[in-house]
């Protein structure tokens, strides 16, 4: 898969401009804040739905505008594609693909495959559960349209539930009832998440562990601990989701009573978390800053590789300012993995990309667009 070109309309700083783009190496360069990081974030939108900055969407819209859209054309392995992301400053927003309008989002995820890595990406091996649930979330929607479906039927099961833990008072004739109904409903799309999530991780980790053996000489391993309510000690055993339902329910009907006391679900797929480990040992704790960042594009890398596997196609790859954050040897591992596939780069340091001669360059200062 590659992205031919992609038109931005009134979209943060960016009032029109058309990229296109070569199959291979594309670098956006120029000083911070100059709207570099706007084009790689437009791009994404068409991979995951959403803003990788965590932007509200009406900020997504230069501010003197009623509305922004980004249209992008790429080629598949079928055939050439057209789709649209319009978005209103009442906050409503219509996708569309070759000219057909698509009505639900998670129609869109999985057409347009990218994988991001962003020096927030750090945050996967060093912060909190969410960032390495959302890592996970984003990478397997790509590809897995049931995955997605099931997140999204999750997420409103938890706000039910929680609703009916919140008002036991007023519910207590109809409560055992309908919690019955939502536990039932809720623990089978937990059964089922954790089961992707856990058999990814395997799949994930195997190449994570290579790639990073070779990127430090073979000085260095990686495993990774699934961490859930229902874990045993195998993930292995996570991959049989008849006996992770049996696991969620019982967890459930357990947990009830403190449910209804502080009002919210205490346990859940949506608590699923996996521990990072190098050399054995915890490396949120225990690796470096520069070993952070060398796993989390491991892992990057590795999601590619997967999402390849899955579709018979590489992703376009966007690298968001982090040639920067690497030493000269990273720095030249990144860009040999990738060579044959489409990689779109900002940097700010040309020194960066001194020693690439086939590339197309793309000078940007304030929300203005050279090639160079």
């Amino acid at each position: 898969m590659y992205l031919d070109c992609a038109v931005f309309e009134n979209y943060r700083n960016i009032e029109h401009f058309p990229f296109s783009f070569d199959r291979e190496i594309n670098i956006l360069y120029g000083k911070n804040a100059q709207g570099k990081t706007n084009v790689i974030e437009g791009i994404y939108l068409f991979g995951s739905g959403k803003s990788f900055r965590h932007a509200r969407e009406k900020d997504l819209i230069k501010s003197d505008k009623n509305h922004s859209q980004i249209s992008i054309a790429y080629v598949d392995a079928q055939r050439e594609n057209k789709m649209s992301y319009r978005i209103f400053r009442d906050l409503s927003r219509e996708t569309f693909k070759n000219g057909v309008k698509i009505g639900r989002m998670s129609n869109f995820i999985g057409n347009f495959k990218a994988v991001l890595f962003c020096p927030e990406h750090l945050s996967i091996v060093k912060n909190e559960p969410a960032e390495r649930r959302g890592f996970l979330d984003s990478a397997i929607s790509q590809f897995n349209r049931p995955y997605l479906s099931a997140l999204m039927e999750c997420k409103k099961l938890l706000e039910q539930r929680n609703a009916l833990l919140k008002n036991y008072e007023k519910n207590k004739d109809s409560f055992a009832l309908t919690a019955e109904i939502l536990s039932e409903k809720l623990a089978a799309d937990a059964a089922y998440i954790t089961e992707v999530r856990a058999k990814y991780l395997t799949r994930l980790f195997a190449l994570v562990d290579t790639y990073l053996r070779d990127m430090t000489g073979g000085r260095e391993s990686i495993g990774f601990t699934y961490l859930s309510h229902i874990a045993g000690k195998e993930t292995e055993e996570l991959f049989d989701r008849a006996a992770n339902l049996e696991k969620y329910r019982k967890l459930f009907q357990k947990d009830i009573q403190r449910e209804i006391l502080i009002g919210t679900t205490v346990s859940g797929s949506h608590k699923d978390d996996f521990e990072i480990r190098l050399g054995g040992m915890n490396a949120k704790i225990f690796a470096s800053q520069g070993q952070q960042r060398s796993i989390a594009l491991a892992m990057k890398l590795a999601e590619g590789e997967i999402s390849k596997e899955e579709s018979g196609e590489y992703p376009v790859f966007l690298l968001d300012d982090v040639l920067s954050e690497l030493d000269r040897e990273r720095k030249n591992y990144v860009l040999s993995e990738l060579h044959g596939r489409q990689v779109i780069i900002t940097t700010c340091d040309e020194a960066d990309f001194a020693g690439i001669s086939h590339a197309k360059k793309i000078y940007v200062e304030n929300g203005n667009y050279t090639y160079i």
